[in-house]
């Protein structure tokens, strides 16, 4: 396995995406490639920091022992956690393919079956965020319930922004309405859509929600998420690219799982997908448009058939 996962390569170049200059970091071992692309303010600083100190210090050594690689990663001067884990991501991606599994299995082993809940903002006043999380046993019943969802809001709402959430006045004010149209299809399709909200600054209407996030914590009966770990919350928000490698975010993911608090991944990569289900996160926080419920998707084939290495 160690010669098939050898890196024998990682270089760095600037790409556009999503209307800015991003870089992508593409690994290639004796069998396989592996990428991922990062969004920084100096994409040609990340572009030499990534081939002249960090690839260097790992050509040569085996793709698949994620920790070991991880702690090479670690022992660079690079110190920016978007570069150390677009390049981790790139590696593990690389020794995936090299080994004709997906990504989620590589990170997690065989024994990594559970799907996460996905939970989408579908409504917002430009600050606040109303959230839908179907509380479903499939990925396809999900797709359909989201699918649902934004044909009831299309009703009303006249304005899509570019995150796929309809755009109101004052989330607060049509929080109502909202309930009503998750509660019909909850009875219709006999299932529990958990309602919930982002919201930057306090309002009394959020005591009427199962879900919350925010950024400091407030008096709240429900499930609360915050940012970082608070350990008076339910939920802690993880942004994979403030963690390092996968290696420390592996760690993290353990520690707030000692503490009692539910991890939860925000983001819009399909790595992401991956990750939640290599590392067994409960649930995703990622935006109705992005390819994240896709993923989750192909990952539910995978596991219902086993034929299927990987995609």
């Amino acid at each position: 396995m160690e010669n098939t996962t050898t890196i024998e390569r990682i270089s760095a170049k600037k790409v556009f995406k999503n209307s800015k200059i991003q870089v992508k970091i593409t690994t290639f071992t004796t069998t396989g490639i592996g990428y991922d692309v990062i969004d920084v303010e100096n994409p040609d600083y990340v572009v030499s920091d990534v081939e002249n100190v960090v690839a260097p210090e790992l050509v040569g050594y085996p793709a698949h022992d994620q920790d070991f690689i991880d702690s090479l990663i670690c022992d660079t001067s690079v110190d920016s956690p978007k570069i150390t884990m677009g390049v981790s991501l790139s590696i593990a991606r690389a020794a995936a393919n090299s080994m004709d599994i997906p990504l989620f299995k590589h990170i997690g082993g065989v024994l990594s079956t559970e799907i996460p809940i996905l939970g989408c903002s579908v409504l917002t006043d430009k600050e606040n965020k109303l959230i839908a999380i179907p509380m479903v046993e499939s990925i396809g019943e999900m797709a359909f319930i989201y699918n649902r969802i934004l044909n009831e809001l299309s009703k009303k709402y006249d304005v899509m922004n570019f995150n796929g959430e309809y755009v109101c006045k004052n989330v607060f004010n049509e929080m109502d309405e909202f309930k009503s149209i998750l509660n019909n299809i909850a009875d219709e399709e006999d299932i529990d859509i958990l309602t919930g909200a982002a919201i930057v600054e306090y309002n009394d209407r959020v005591s009427e929600l199962d879900y919350l996030e925010s950024y400091e914590i407030v008096e709240f009966d429900g499930m609360l998420c915050t940012d970082g770990i608070n350990e008076e919350a339910d939920f802690s928000k993880i942004n994979p690219y403030n963690m390092g490698t996968l290696t420390e975010m592996y760690h993290y993911i353990s520690y707030l799982l000692e503490k009692g608090l539910i991890p939860t991944i925000e983001g819009n990569k399909t790595s992401f997908s991956h990750i939640g289900v290599g590392f067994r996160v409960p649930l995703l926080r990622a935006n109705i448009n992005s390819n994240v419920l896709n993923e989750l998707w192909n990952i539910e084939r995978i596991l219902n058939n086993p034929n299927m290495s990987r995609f």
